[in-house]
């Protein structure tokens, strides 16, 4: 049995797990506001610092550049890309959170009972909410 949670830096996170985590970053940023768009650039910059893994989900911790170009409002929470993940008894989903008006982490989460896997093979993503602003 896998005891949570697991921390895993940088180097270990697998490079599938690492694409999924960019891909929903960057679908919880696809609003049209002039705040998605510092978001974005701020993605583009970042660094994938750490992950937790729960056993029901995970966050994704981002590391920015000094020079970062922070957004207003700095505290922000929400998101949603819902995902059918092959293993699941049911759903799961993510958000984005920014904190200090800088990408803080994803989290990803499930609905089920059945624990989220530790490299995922998404079948689908449902209709991406982007964080609101």
């Amino acid at each position: 049995m896998t005891e949570y949670p697991r921390e895993l830096s940088a180097t270990e996170v697998s490079p599938g797990l690492a694409t999924l985590i960019l891909g929903l970053a960057a679908r919880l940023l696809a609003g049209p506001a002039p705040e998605h768009r510092v978001l974005r650039d701020q993605l583009a910059s970042a660094r994938l610092a750490r992950v937790t893994l729960t056993g029901a989900g995970l966050y994704a911790y981002f590391e920015h550049p000094v020079n970062t170009v922070r957004v207003v409002p700095p505290e922000m929470i929400g998101g949603q890309v819902p995902m059918e993940v092959r293993g699941l008894d049911a759903g799961a989903g993510c958000l984005l959170k920014v904190s200090q008006g800088k990408i803080d982490f994803v989290e990803i989460y499930t609905y089920g009972s059945v624990g989220w896997p530790d490299e995922p093979d998404v079948v689908s993503f449902g209709e991406s909410v982007p964080v609101p602003v």
